[in-house]
């Protein structure tokens, strides 16, 4: 049976809609960098989730009174403290794994703070539904140690680490930074380099930019991630080897790189019905290409990249 939660760290500008049609497709309601709301559970919960998360967040008395099915009048406060709790819980998680979040809660920050105290084992139970963890960058040094000490132990919840060769990444970043402001996002990064890049005069001296800053939005997630290219626990998956004969891949690399991923989280499978439950591939998802980075850099970009980044 496959796991119920899952993580994904995928740099940015490694084509990451692709892989999230792919854990869409196999159930996976998408938290973090890929989610819109954060308030809104992977899915409805299933038999059973309710309860636990209640209890966690508000105790055994106030969770018994909030699902007492003769007061029904209370069914719209037993929504609320539900979702209250929820969002409590995906911050709680948000922060174990080193991302960052506003200081306070918006909510309750004495929910938050009560399920922040519970051990790994009961808190990763708590989750409901089927989520999966989109994050940019996993930093051991901001990660927090018992999550990482759980996960070493029981490699729980299985984590997929998705990269890109260096030079699309950098391509897909420019591009995506150029929009129009209101569709570059709201990161205070983001926003800082749509403007910093919008005062480069060509795309040469923004990818010459881009290979310089170490602040450029990718940079430093990709240089602190780099350990989970070697650790035997996590599986790899490269945008080269989803990308598929629609974007400049092969069908054999990306049933090898499906099959992976679907042993990860412990799926049936098979590989032939996963592929042919995904949608169609987007006719103008230019940006999805594999090599199209190396079409825009130059000789001295090639060394810039040799000397600062190495095997990024």
């Amino acid at each position: 049976m496959a796991v119920p939660q899952m993580i994904v760290v995928s740099l940015p500008g490694s084509g990451t809609p692709l892989l999230a049609d792919i854990t869409t497709a196999l159930g996976y309601t998408p938290y973090g960098t890929m989610s819109g709301d954060p308030r809104i559970p992977a899915g409805q919960p299933g038999p059973g989730e309710v309860y636990p998360l209640l209890r966690a967040a508000y105790g055994a008395d106030r969770a018994g009174l909030l699902l007492n099915p003769a007061d029904r009048i209370r069914s719209s406060a037993l929504q609320d403290a539900f979702q209250v709790a929820v969002s409590a819980l995906w911050r709680v998680w948000w922060t174990r794994l080193g991302q960052p979040t506003a200081l306070a809660s918006p909510d309750a920050p004495d929910t938050e703070a009560r399920l922040a105290r519970l051990p790994e084992a009961e808190l990763l139970g708590l989750l409901p539904g089927r989520g999966c963890w989109y994050l940019t960058g996993l930093d051991l040094h901001a990660a927090d140690a018992g999550f990482l000490r759980a996960w070493h132990a029981g490699g729980r919840p299985p984590i997929v680490f998705h990269h890109r060769d260096l030079r699309d990444r950098i391509v897909s970043q420019i591009h995506a930074l150029s929009r129009p402001l209101d569709r570059v996002g709201s990161l205070p990064g983001h926003l800082v380099y749509h403007d910093i890049l919008a005062a480069q005069p060509t795309l040469d001296a923004k990818i010459t930019l881009a290979l310089s800053d170490p602040g450029f939005p990718g940079m430093r997630e990709a240089r602190r991630s780099r350990w989970l290219l070697h650790h035997p626990a996590v599986c790899v998956i490269s945008h080269e080897e989803l990308a598929g004969p629609a974007h400049g891949g092969t069908t054999y690399a990306r049933e090898q790189a499906l099959a992976r991923l679907l042993h990860a989280i412990g799926h049936p499978g098979p590989v032939q019905a996963l592929a042919s439950a995904l949608p169609p591939p987007a006719l103008d998802a230019d940006d999805l290409a594999t090599g199209a980075g190396r079409q825009h850099f130059t000789a001295a970009h090639e060394r810039l990249l040799s000397r600062l980044h190495g095997a990024c």
